[in-house]
């Protein structure tokens, strides 16, 4: 073992997705660049998503951002070599003179003559396609900088982590104004944005309860069953829900709705959470099908119980 070396590890890159294609130029004849609407995939990930996707399902295999989007200013020289790359604050360029790399402020009178451009490296998971490693995108576009990051502070505020949480990277269509010859144009572009992986953000609250590695390991059948929904609910076995009668049946209590239900569920989970206590995927498949408001008053109960076992054992903890 080579201290420094040997415990460091790297997930295998299997491949790149682009966000445009090459055209021809009818005037000139020549190639260049254009952005398409939707992401350009290879054949395993068309497999899932078809030729022309708009949507892909993602997550990121590490917390840190600067990991999974880097992002630089960067000028590159003939052959793609890439000449200067820095931070906003210092960078680090080619010294034509005397060879080598030398250090200078950033950024620079480059940025402005268009000979350096920011560039953002997005990797990311596609827990749907085959293969285990991670796939690259590489992005020019201030915008989808800017809504990239915006999106991942914004989960990682919501639930604690953005590591492993079910995610939906898309292209959304926005318009541009800029002044050509004079006079204002308006263009189409096709930012990057994360959304939500069809979940409420009561669940994605709920999801961050889930150990990281657990998330990424589904069941692959969802489909409702015994099994699946034992009769007891969260209940344990050796309890039983008492039912109970009003002496004025005409006025019974107004009972509680659905989502007050779904809050106070919420809130108990939450709280187990930091607590300690651990929340299995299984579970949670339980209570994203709950329809009923019984349902949810078993979970509460549930939780309830749990959290007085976790206050007594803090408490014993304090005593010995």
């Amino acid at each position: 073992m080579i201290k420094g070396l040997s415990e460091k590890r790297r997930l295998p890159r299997l491949g790149k997705i682009h966000l445009g294609i090459k055209k021809v130029s009818e005037k000139s004849g020549k190639e260049y660049p254009a952005e398409s609407e939707y992401f350009v995939v290879p054949e395993s990930i068309k497999a899932v998503y078809g030729d022309k996707p708009k949507e892909l399902r993602i997550m990121f295999p590490v917390e840190n951002e600067e990991v999974f989007f880097a992002q630089f200013y960067k000028s590159y020289g003939s052959g793609s070599l890439l000449k200067c790359k820095g931070n906003g604050e210092t960078a680090w360029t080619w010294d034509e003179e005397k060879g080598g790399m030398k250090e200078i402020p950033c950024p620079c009178e480059k940025l402005e003559k268009g000979e350096c451009t920011e560039i953002g490296i997005l990797q990311f998971l596609l827990p749907d396609v085959k293969g285990a490693g991670v796939w690259q995108i590489t992005t020019g576009s201030k915008n989808s900088i800017i809504d990239l990051n915006s999106s991942i502070s914004y989960i990682r505020s919501m639930c604690g982590r953005i590591r492993m949480i079910p995610l939906i990277l898309k292209r959304e269509q926005i318009e541009t104004q800029r002044i050509e010859d004079g006079k204002p144009k308006r263009t189409k572009h096709y930012t990057l944005k994360i959304d939500l992986d069809n979940i409420s953000l009561r669940q994605l609250q709920q999801a961050a309860l889930v150990e990281p590695e657990r998330v990424a390991l589904p069941a692959p059948d969802e489909s409702k069953d015994d099994l699946f929904y034992p009769k007891n609910g969260f209940a344990p076995k050796t309890e039983t829900i008492a039912e109970t009668e009003t002496d004025e049946p005409n006025q019974a209590e107004a009972k509680p709705t659905i989502p007050n239900l779904q809050d106070e569920l919420n809130s108990l989970m939450i709280r187990y959470g930091q607590a300690g206590g651990k929340v299995t995927p299984e579970t949670m498949r339980k209570i994203y099908a709950f329809t009923k408001p019984e349902e949810y008053e078993k979970a509460i109960k549930f939780y309830k119980d749990k959290l007085d076992e976790k206050a007594k054992e803090a408490t014993q903890g304090r005593l010995l």
